[in-house]
């Protein structure tokens, strides 16, 4: 599959899959998601990779869900789902929830490299993976999601009060919640992402 909205590298026994929509902050449209999960299944599959790393390109890991850019417009008119509800719960299902239940499920370590902006969408695809490595500069900000996992990220109450407030979380406090593994400086992020991939 050749591929508009992501990249995919290989570096000796690691797989990157990156997010590569910049100009919209990373917004989750249909069809990079469908991308994402492509490159995924083909990393899955590919006996000479051992860790997958989910990263993206630009100043934001991610902004959400696309709910509207140009592309994303054309290409909803160009492959409908079905009008109504029981066509938006398809469309919500497919696109968030059994993907990110795919990835959680890859048989191969899955690291995310989270820098700047992780909103909503973005703490659920974050959420798949089995280890976040975030910059000290990211910023987490979950809500109830397709990919509802946040009572199982953080501590319950921690998890309520994130309902509840609707704020941002630092990079640290995150850390200190476990929500993510390694807190690193901006500029090292791929770097000591790749260090923790090659020694898994």
């Amino acid at each position: 599959m050749k591929y508009s909205t992501i990249l995919y590298e290989r570096q000796g026994a690691v797989a990157k899959v990156i997010t590569n929509r910049p100009r919209y902050k990373n917004a989750q449209s249909r069809l990079m998601i469908e991308e994402m999960d492509d490159a995924f299944t083909a990393a899955n599959a590919d006996d000479e990779v051992r860790v997958i790393i989910l990263a993206a390109a630009g100043d934001t890991f991610s902004s959400g869900h696309d709910i509207g850019t140009p592309e994303e417009k054309e290409d909803m008119r160009r492959r409908p789902f079905p009008k109504g509800v029981r066509g938006e719960y398809a469309l919500s299902r497919y696109l968030f929830l059994d993907t990110t239940l795919r990835w959680r499920d890859l048989d191969k370590p899955t690291i995310a490299q989270v820098q700047g902006m992780c909103i909503f969408g973005g703490w659920m695809f974050a959420a798949a993976m089995d280890l976040v490595v975030a910059s000290d500069d990211a910023q987490f900000l979950p809500a109830l999601m397709q990919y509802f996992s946040i009572p199982w990220d953080i501590p319950i109450r921690k998890a309520k009060e994130a309902m509840f407030r609707s704020r941002f979380i630092g990079a640290e406090e995150a850390c200190n919640l476990g929500f993510v593994n390694l807190v690193v400086p901006r500029e090292r992020l791929e770097a000591e992402t790749m260090a923790l991939a090659n020694e898994i």
